[in-house]
């Protein structure tokens, strides 16, 4: 067995002194590294992401109610909001209770609600024209509560019309509108739009199968328990009649129709009406349309020379082959995800079909009587 002189010895000696140093200034380096890592984290969170905080609020702000001189928002989540609309002269207004007043008509009104002073949502809302033949945009949405991304698109594309309200023709949550699920098919598909004007709320057979739609509209606070009422902004009539175009639906639009109304009207009724329905000798010739859903399809049809467009493709999707046939006399109809928008001036009702990317596919024009 070989045995190592001294020489030998001396030198690995050393050899191992320089590898000790080696390691030891290794950690070190190592050491400062992590610390800059975690240095650099630090600084990333609480300066750079500052501004990325959590949303405070639960559900909303959305624009529930809005008229000549008044809105409302609401909201679920912190205490202590300040809400202030701002008109485009400058001129600002603080709502107590989420209720603004005071306000002028026919305006513009962009809001910011702050949390602890800070601006944590804003939209905007246009006040009801005391003239009715100024024009007004609105849109029409059905059969989307399901949460999907193709609701969501629909809810941009309606975002973008910046519509005075929306009008849902039905079938808001699926499957069914329980009050845990309001928030999901609801409140954050529709956030961008329901930050701009109210939804016109129509309860579909979907939304009733669990305490009649109680929790549909209580969230939003709609009158009429969501089945027959009417909403008014400046010279648009909507005229909601519920779930079936059945003799109480026509009885309910008669009394309404009686009442004289200078402007345009429009009736809502879930499922679309028939050849000799009882409300379509009723609407004929007093609405510019009648909204329908429950179809998955967007269809524009005459039905005994009454219009009536079905907005049932907001988000759900076609479901089963046999439910979603074409109707016979439908002069459009389409299964693609989209919506309505309508537009009402002193001359005319234009009614059109947007699809999820924002293309114009169908469009039909009613002279004003």
């Amino acid at each position: 067995m070989r045995r190592l002189c001294e020489g030998e010895s001396v030198d690995q000696t050393r050899l191992i002194r320089r590898l000790r140093v080696a390691l030891v200034l290794c950690a070190m380096l190592v050491g400062v590294c992590v610390l800059v890592v975690l240095g650099v984290l630090f600084y990333w969170q609480q300066y750079l992401l500052e501004g990325e905080r959590a949303d405070p609020f639960t559900r909303g702000p959305f624009v529930a109610d809005v008229s000549a001189n008044s809105a409302l928002v609401r909201w679920q989540g912190p205490s202590g909001v300040k809400l202030v609309a701002a008109a485009p002269d400058g001129t600002t207004v603080t709502a107590r209770d989420g209720r603004f007043t005071g306000l002028a008509a026919g305006t513009r009104y962009v809001w910011t609600a702050s949390v602890d002073g800070v601006g944590a949502a804003s939209g905007s809302f246009t006040t009801a024209p005391s003239d009715p033949a100024t024009p007004v945009t609105f849109g029409v949405i059905g059969d989307y509560g399901s949460g999907n991304e193709h609701e969501y698109a629909v809810g941009r594309g309606l975002a973008a019309i910046d519509p005075a309200f929306t009008v849902t023709t039905g079938d808001n949550s699926y499957l069914l509108a329980l009050p845990q699920l309001v928030d999901r098919n609801i409140f954050r598909p529709l956030r961008p739009v329901m930050a701009e004007g109210p939804l016109v709320v129509t309860l579909g057979d979907h939304d009733t199968f669990y305490e009649d739609g109680r929790a549909i509209t209580d969230a939003i606070g709609m009158p009429g328990a969501g089945l027959r009422y009417t909403w008014e902004h400046g010279g648009v009539q909507i005229i909601v009649l519920g779930i079936e175009p059945d003799a109480e639906a026509a009885a309910y639009a008669r009394r309404v129709l009686a009442e004289p109304f200078d402007g345009v009207r429009f009736a809502v009724v879930h499922k679309p009406p028939q050849p000799g329905d009882p409300v379509v000798p009723v609407l004929k010739g007093q609405v510019a349309a009648v909204f329908s859903g429950h179809l998955h399809r967007h269809e524009r049809r005459l039905v005994d020379g009454l219009l009536c467009i079905t907005a049932g493709t907001g988000g759900k999707g076609p479901g089963n082959e046999d439910f979603t046939k074409q109707t016979p006399e439908a002069v459009f109809s389409t299964m693609d995800y989209g919506f309505a928008r309508v537009q009402v001036d002193a001359r005319q009702t234009r009614i059109e079909f947007i699809d999820e990317a924002g293309a114009v596919r169908d469009a039909v024009t009613v002279p004003r009587g």
